[in-house]
């Protein structure tokens, strides 16, 4: 049976992300009076929630109380510092554009804040290209638990989960997949362990988001 709904990630995945979230992380941790991380540790928390994420570059020092006014922040300052460092990677507009030519129904997933991710979005041009976009305000629960799926994406799109794919680089979209019992897609060329994405046995992985379309036919056949 061929794939009809893709599900895909953006830190990552359809963005090279990982300089303008490093520059909001150092800004932020240091107002703060956190030790400013290292971009090796922000590239760690790809992936996890910005909540997460802040608990494990302070090590857990950022009270839950504090963390909002955190996150906060960071949101504010991604708009003006994060936004303009953000760039597509090779062969994202072919894919997506692919994808809307088979009427594939794309959905993008992110722990994004809402604005955030929606002027990234209009500001790479590709909203034509996404049926649904989902920001970490927009769901209850967030990847990889399987009720982001269960609770918000399949009343959205009544297919069949094994013609469901997510495309992800993290350890936490494959998880995501596996729990909702969803084909799943590592992007290698992303910011995951490859150790531990490995390990998780993703069912297909992609060197480049060129291939896509290819690995959709394949898959198909």
């Amino acid at each position: 049976m061929p794939i009809t709904t893709v599900i895909l990630d953006f830190d990552g995945t359809l963005a090279s992300s990982l300089e303008g979230i490093w520059t909001c992380m150092c800004e932020t941790l240091a107002h703060y009076n956190f030790t400013e991380p290292s971009l090796q540790q922000v590239r760690a928390t790809i992936g996890l929630t910005l909540e997460a994420s802040m608990h494990q570059l302070t090590g857990v020092r950022c009270e839950e109380v504090l963390t909002s006014e955190v996150v906060k922040f960071y949101r504010a300052l991604h708009t003006t510092k994060a936004a303009p460092l953000m760039r597509l990677f090779e062969g994202a507009i072919p894919a997506l554009a692919e994808l809307r030519t088979r009427n594939i129904f794309t959905l993008l997933v992110s722990n994004k804040g809402r604005a955030g991710l929606h002027q990234l979005i209009t500001q790479l041009e590709i909203a034509n290209y996404i049926d649904i976009i989902l920001s970490a305000e927009d769901v209850t629960f967030r990847k990889p638990d399987a009720r982001l799926y269960t609770e918000h994406i399949a009343p959205l799109r009544s297919a069949p989960n094994f013609q469901t794919l997510v495309v992800g680089d993290t350890e936490t979209d494959i998880l995501f997949a596996k729990n909702a019992n969803l084909l799943s897609c590592w992007a290698t060329y992303g910011y995951g362990d490859e150790q531990r994405c490995k390990a998780l046995s993703p069912d297909f992985e992609l060197q480049s988001l060129t291939d896509l379309p290819a690995l959709i036919t394949n898959f198909t056949k």
